[in-house]
């Protein structure tokens, strides 16, 4: 909903309403209309968003769904080791992956994908509220929203699972820089993507090295049902000619 909401905002200027959205339907036949009469449609889209951004960040209560934890497990050293391995270009075969490894490896397959999610405005927002306890100088209610859309906008690309406690606390725990306490003061955009950058390489680092051996052990399974399908067959042998 709050990414629809964003993208109709950014194409008010074009009166590109998106098709997908109730509000969208209900304007279908006003899609040609011109830019005037459609104006207070994309207002009310705009006002209910900073409502549900200040209300998340701000800690009112409301009727949104609770959000599910993005915070990322990062595989073992173990699983590190062997994702290293590989892609220094370390010739490993199924054999130099044991079964636990691979079970294991399946399972930070499963915690990689949900940490991959695209994060939303709306965790965003939780995000920062968390945040906002930890520094000195959180914004007030009536620039909640548009902080946490500047935010958005820079740091969208970071997946979800990058946005989790050990960033928050890797943001407050920075020391002082020439005088200035950076981690006790609120981030800039830039500032917080450059610290979050690390957590999301980290995340699609597992994910190449858990993609890379499940690649493995499946080739080498097709290539074990192959072999198997070839020395099972049914033999066929020629019926001597009768002289």
């Amino acid at each position: 909903m709050l990414q629809s909401f964003a993208a109709q905002s950014e194409n008010a200027g074009a009166c590109l309403p998106n098709a997908s959205t109730p509000a969208a339907t209900s304007h279908a036949g006003t899609r040609n209309a011109p830019c005037a009469a459609r104006t207070p449609w994309l207002h009310q889209s705009e006002n209910a968003e900073n409502t549900l951004l200040q209300a998340s960040f701000s800690g009112t209560p409301h009727t949104s769904p609770a959000l599910q934890s993005t915070r990322y497990t990062p595989a073992t050293p173990a699983l590190r080791a062997v994702f290293a391995a590989r892609a220094a270009g370390v010739p490993l075969t199924v054999r130099d992956v044991s079964p636990d490894m691979m079970e294991a490896i399946r399972q930070q397959w499963g915690l990689v994908q949900h940490a991959l999610q695209p994060v939303t405005e709306l965790h965003v927002a939780a995000w920062l509220k968390k945040l906002s306890q930890l520094v000195t100088n959180p914004p007030g209610a009536e620039t909640a929203a548009s902080q946490c859309r500047a935010i958005f906008e820079v740091c969208g690309d970071i997946p979800s699972g990058a946005w989790g406690r050990d960033a928050r606390l890797a943001w407050a725990r920075q020391p002082p820089r020439n005088g200035y306490p950076t981690g006790a003061r609120w981030p800039s955009p830039n500032e917080l993507r450059t610290l979050l950058l690390p957590f999301a390489e980290t995340i699609r680092r597992d994910a190449e090295g858990c993609r890379a051996l499940l690649r493995l052990h499946s080739q080498s399974d097709a290539t074990l049902q192959s072999t198997i399908s070839q020395t099972t067959a049914p033999q066929t042998h020629a019926t001597p000619p009768v002289h």
